[in-house]
Parts: structure tokens; sequence; C-alpha cells
């Protein structure tokens, strides 16, 4: 009779098993996406996620994506639950929105260094920049550092000492040229820059994009590459708390794959540079 009843309690329990196995084999992991590689407007050209997915499915995951045309939305989203990461920023933009939310987001992965540039249509050297020129610059406060550091780097302005990944604006030095330096929203950076005749602007080739701007093209200073330039990586980012979750784990190792890397070298070489 024992026998009997503990044969049938194990087979009450299988089903339950196995809905749970079956459940975690096709567990989704929910990220926040923004722009290319992570994300195409054209359905038919892949992103970075297609590339990376049948690694995850062997591994039993799923990628459910939210798009935010607002990038500005996916960190709340994801300090809120809303989503398990995202793929929109670089760690001092992260480090600003954690210290004015209280939030506590975390770098899981970099993935690639984006060509930051300062562009120009009207001019083919430095040079030929004329004084009082207007240049076009993100107005996000970390997007307006980093550009400034660009300038700076290319002998346009200089800085106060000790000025870095918090410049503003205020901590400009010299200005030789008299440069006029308009703070514009990141993502209407491309469409200022275009409507005043494609002067000079500081941009991600992201957004260059949208004007039908690949590889060199109108690209008149490279930000050079540096300790201070590589913390810029495009990263995945998570809850701190979800650092070591078997999904947050998952998703970086695909992220740092050689599929990766690879997706990356042939079909955005022209704007980045794969960061593991």
């Amino acid at each position: 009779m024992m026998k009997r009843l503990a044969t049938l309690a194990a087979l009450l329990a299988a089903p339950l098993f196995l809905g749970t196995t079956a459940a975690r084999a096709d567990e989704a992991i929910r990220l926040g996406v923004s722009f290319f590689p992570f994300h195409s407007a054209d359905s038919t050209t892949p992103d970075l996620l297609d590339a990376i997915a049948p690694g995850l499915a062997a591994e039993g995951y799923r990628i459910e994506k939210t798009v935010f045309l607002n990038y500005a939305e996916a960190n709340p989203a994801l300090a809120h639950g809303e989503i398990d990461g995202n793929l929109i920023q670089h760690l001092p933009y992260l480090e600003i929105f954690n210290d004015r939310s209280g939030a506590e987001l975390a770098i899981a992965q970099p993935v690639y260094h984006a060509t930051f540039a300062l562009y120009s249509g009207r001019y083919a050297t430095l040079e030929q920049i004329p004084d009082g020129e207007t240049v076009f610059i993100p107005g996000d406060g970390v997007n307006t550092a980093r550009a400034l550091l660009l300038l700076q780097s290319a002998g346009l302005i200089g800085l106060r000492e000790g000025a870095s990944h918090d410049a503003g604006l205020s901590d400009i030095a010299s200005n030789p040229r008299g440069l006029k330096l308009v703070q514009t929203p990141l993502t209407a950076t491309a469409g200022a820059y275009d409507e005043a005749g494609r002067g000079l602007a500081v941009m991600y080739p992201t957004f260059a994009r949208t004007l039908e701007l690949e590889g060199e093209a109108e690209r008149l200073y490279l930000e050079p590459r540096s300790e201070i330039t590589d913390i810029y990586a495009i990263s995945y980012t998570v809850r701190a708390e979800d650092l070591t979750d078997p999904k947050t784990e998952a998703l970086a190792r695909a992220l740092r794959s050689d599929a990766a890397a690879a997706f990356l070298e042939e079909n955005y070489g022209w704007a980045s540079v794969p960061a593991r």
C-alpha cells in the first residue's frame, strides 16, 4: 500500500516538475532598447540581439524588447522593474542617473565603443573653421562633457585644469576662435546641424545615420581613444542586485561572444569597435 501511494505521489508531481522545466527553458529577458545596433527601425534589417538569439535560446532564454523612442525613459523603467536590463548608455550617463534618482543600476557588460566625431559638410580641415562659427553639441550633461573633451583634443577650445567627465560650458577656459557652442537634445543634434547647413556638430554615428551619413562621410575629427574616453562604452545595464542573476550572466556572455563581435564588425564597423 505504501509503495502504491509513493508511486501515485511521484506521478502527480511529475507534471508540476515538467511544467517548471518548460518555463525555465523559455525564460524571457526583457530589454529596453532605443537605437541600432540593438533596434532597427527597418524590420528587414537584422540587429545585434537577433545575432545572439540562437545562442541564448540554447541556454533557455529569449529576448523581449521594449523600444523607448525617448531613451531617457529606459533607466526609470529598469529601476522600477518594468524591464530586466537596457542597452542605451555608457557609465557616466548611468552614474548621473543613479546620483539623481537614488537608483542602484550597474554595468553588466560593455558592448561597444561608439565613434564620436565632429562632423562638417562645409569644412575639409580644422584650419578652415572661421572665427565665430556655430558648433551644435549634445546638451544632456554627460554628452556635453564628452563633446567638450573632443573639441579640446581637436585644439578648438581649452578646458580648465581638472575638467573631465563632468565638464560644462562654464569650464571652457579658452576659445580662441570665439566658437558659438549651441546645446541641443542628443536626438535633435543631427537635425539642427542639417537645418543650419551642415556647418559643425559633434554627434554619434547612430544619429548621423539619420542624415544618411555613414563611414567617414562628413567626419572632420574623430574622438581619440584614451583612458578618459574608454569609459564611454555603450553597455548592458541591470539593477545591481541582478548582476549575478543567471540570465544576466547569460546575456553578458552572449554580448561579448564571437558572434556579437562579428556582427558589430560586419554591420556596424563604420560606427563602433567591440568593447570585449
